[in-house]
């Protein structure tokens, strides 16, 4: 069986989301655990996170096919000092929320780098990754893949491995392949998935795949952009998604949908989940 659901709302208390989740029928989901587009949120209520645990464990999930995402806030490659140390304040605050909640894996994004050189962008972010993971013992973090646009960095495998060898810590990450970044990037899922995702496990092994965002896309390969559209609506098209949940590689990490239109995505969810059982 495959792990998928959507990136569910904990608008009221992250204690709803796994409810939320169930009654679309996904066996996994993501959330996130504050505001994101905030720098300061209360913190977590004790009844919050007892109630999140239970419902978790009432529902059966389990906590390796939950994958939070941090706020769009964080900036890891920042080059400009007080926006770094905010951008390691927060990242530091949701990955403690992460371990608070018994979950296992943050997920964000390596940031830009605004200016200078891509490889200082890497540096900076390699080095506040390995901040984050010497303060919150347990945690492992997901880096994803991004669309390229401006200087945003972590848009090729290259990338990704460049961040990843300037980490200490590396047995603690990995990443997310967001299909629509993949695809804005330059890597043609919808022709040749199979393809794309050889070419991850070639570079990095199976066990660096700590989940997927399946998301079809509303601009064309090698686009640059990141613009999300449902299952089988985008320039990617159904079957390649039928392809990928069908891999023995994807069974054991969380898929998610973060696709824009809400009400398909039970409908998504059985389509795809019916797919991999076949």
């Amino acid at each position: 069986m495959i792990h998928i659901g959507p990136h569910v709302s904990s608008q009221g208390s992250v204690s709803f989301a796994p409810l939320r989740a169930k009654e679309l029928g996904a066996t996994g989901f993501a959330l996130f655990t504050k505001n994101q587009r905030q720098w300061k949120s209360p913190e977590l209520k004790e009844d919050d996170v007892s109630d999140f645990k239970k419902n978790i464990s009432d529902l059966g999930y389990e906590p390796r096919f939950i994958l939070p995402h941090a706020g769009y806030l964080i900036n890891p490659a920042s080059p400009d000092k007080e926006m770094s140390e905010k951008s390691f304040n927060l990242f530091l605050d949701e990955g403690t929320r992460v371990i608070r909640l018994e979950l296992e894996t943050i997920n964000i994004h390596p940031g830009a780098y605004k200016e200078g050189s891509v490889e200082d962008g890497i540096k900076r972010c390699s080095i506040m990754v390995d901040r984050v993971l010497d303060e919150v013992p347990g945690l492992k973090i997901a880096l994803e893949n991004t669309a390229g646009a401006g200087t945003i960095i972590g848009s090729r495998f290259e990338e990704l491995d460049a961040i990843l060898s300037g980490i200490r810590n590396k047995d603690r990450v990995g990443f997310t392949l967001d299909t629509a970044h993949l695809f804005g990037a330059g890597y043609d899922v919808k022709e040749d998935p199979d393809g794309v995702l050889d070419s991850f496990f070639s570079r990095f092994g199976e066990e660096k795949l700590l989940g997927m965002h399946l998301n079809d896309s509303k601009v064309p390969l090698s686009s640059n952009k990141d613009r999300h559209e449902s299952i089988g609506l985008g320039l990617i098209g159904k079957e390649a998604f039928l392809t990928i949940v069908r891999r023995r590689e994807v069974r054991n990490i969380p898929l998610i949908l973060e696709t824009p239109d809400e009400s398909r995505w039970k409908e998504e969810i059985n389509e795809l989940l019916g797919t991999a059982e076949r």
